[in-house]
């Protein structure tokens, strides 16, 4: 009885040790697409921070820009860069969601 006690365990070990790997192995490549997208956005709110505020800035010190800046503020540069990290946060949940619905499925 000892001896297939040993065996169903090393078996099952094994099996248990082989699906854990490829878990592991899927979760962390979908993990370092995440990181990845995230350090993407970052670069590119730095990026479009660095071109749109300095521009944003500069075409409301204009004679014509104190016009437009009573439809968009001084500040509209960095409003539109908070909705589109609002809209880039809306897109990391939905591509989390449906990673954690295709790991559990």
């Amino acid at each position: 009885m000892p001896l297939f006690g040993g065996l169903v365990v090393a078996l099952f070990g094994q099996l248990f040790g082989f699906l854990a790997y490829i878990f592991a192995k899927e979760v962390a490549v979908k993990l370092a697409a995440v990181v990845a997208f995230g350090v993407f956005t970052l670069a590119l709110f730095a990026g479009m921070r660095a071109a749109i505020v300095p521009l944003a800035s500069s075409l409301f010190s204009t004679s014509y820009g104190s016009i437009i800046g009573l439809a968009f503020p001084p500040i509209a540069g960095t409003c539109m860069l908070a909705i589109t990290a609002v809209w880039v946060g809306c897109a990391l949940y939905s591509y989390q969601r449906n990673v954690m619905q295709a790991i559990t499925a």
